[in-house]
């Protein structure tokens, strides 16, 4: 009899674990109150950088580690479920302007002291300007981090809701979850039963998870064809640090902001007058562009900034991915299907 797996949420994480469950023949089901596009989840929002050292301003060095391994699967990944997407892995560039290097020394400090230096290069100016030659001329160095990559967030999320339905799984898009207990989900007055049960809703699950809370993550999509970037650009700042992460079509999603509340509403004036005055102050090209988009998300996360899987007979709970979803997923989603392996032969035993 196949062994059937219940999934609640349906963002990277959920459809990350939804496609490596199908991988090994195991039937799927994925709920989410959203649509298929994912557009109600924070990962929708996610810039999607593929960055394990940049982010280590703000995280663990075993958030590091493990997103170095992430990143390595994330190829085979796309070629394993033949997935559509722009990925690309050319590094990341982190400047800041002359009066804000300390900063950046500070920063480049820190990297070194908890993975070593090998992981980024010390760049010039000339060198600067050949990698990126639409950065403001003022940036006298910068930091090179070439093991590091990015995904389209929103291209990932179509094109993993498509290879699961092309395996076989069933999806249950736009589906209110009345509760989740161990070997089954309710919904619409049914109780279905599975063989395990994954709850991967993020923020959603703060009342079923101790010690999670929500940060406010803001970004602004635009389109600046007077601008050129090749990869995602870091500026270092005291006091209002952004990236700028580039896409097809000269497209741009600038972020910054991580705020400990949990209002979803629309971005504040502040935040975006911030991050767009950043953004023209990295490249003069951005001042005609235009803002095609405002987007706000709540991402989910423990006090240590940590992923936690939390295992109980029958249930599975997966949260606290904060700013890493995108980075995490691949060995987060490979370590549940571990877990469930060991508990089916415990099962079995």
């Amino acid at each position: 009899m196949t062994f059937s797996i219940g999934i609640v949420g349906a963002g990277i994480t959920g459809r990350m674990a939804a496609l490596m469950c199908c991988a090994r023949g195991w039937q799927v089901s994925l709920f989410d109150r959203g649509d298929a596009a994912g557009s109600s989840s924070c990962s929708y929002v996610s810039p999607a950088m593929l960055a394990p050292y940049c982010e280590l301003d703000v995280t663990e060095k075993s958030v590091s580690e493990m997103g170095a391994r992430a990143l390595q699967r994330w190829p085979e990944i796309i070629r394993e479920f033949s997935l559509d997407v722009f990925f690309q892995h050319a590094g990341s560039i982190v400047v800041a302007y002359p009066c804000d290097q300390a900063e950046l020394d500070r920063f480049a400090r820190s990297v070194k002291l908890r993975v070593g230096e090998n992981v980024m290069q010390q760049i010039s100016c000339e060198t600067l300007n050949k990698m990126e030659p639409d950065l403001d001329p003022r940036f006298q160095n910068g930091l090179y981090f070439t093991n590091e990559g990015q995904i389209d967030s929103r291209g990932a999320l179509k094109a993993m809701a498509d290879a699961l339905k092309a395996r076989g799984a069933a999806l249950y898009f736009e589906t209110d979850i009345e509760s989740i207990h161990p070997y089954e989900i309710t919904f619409n007055n049914k109780v279905i039963k599975f063989d395990m049960v994954l709850d991967c809703r993020g923020w959603g699950a703060a009342a079923d998870v101790n010690d999670l809370r929500a940060v406010r993550g803001e970004i602004i999509r635009c389109h600046a064809p007077d601008v050129k970037l090749n990869r995602p650009v870091r500026l270092m700042h005291p006091r209002w640090p952004i990236y700028i992460v580039p896409h097809a079509n000269d497209q741009y999603v600038i972020g910054a902001s991580s705020i400990e509340t949990v209002d979803d509403g629309a971005i504040t004036l502040r935040s975006a007058a911030e991050m767009l005055n950043a953004a023209f102050a990295v490249s003069a090209g951005f001042a005609e562009a235009r803002i095609i988009e405002t987007s706000v998300g709540l991402r989910p996360a423990f006090p240590d900034n940590e992923p936690k899987i939390i295992t109980e007979n029958g249930l599975i709970r997966v949260n606290g991915m904060y700013r890493h979803g995108f980075l995490l997923a691949p060995v987060i989603a490979e370590e549940v299907c571990a877990r469930i392996e060991n508990m089916k032969m415990s099962m079995a035993a």
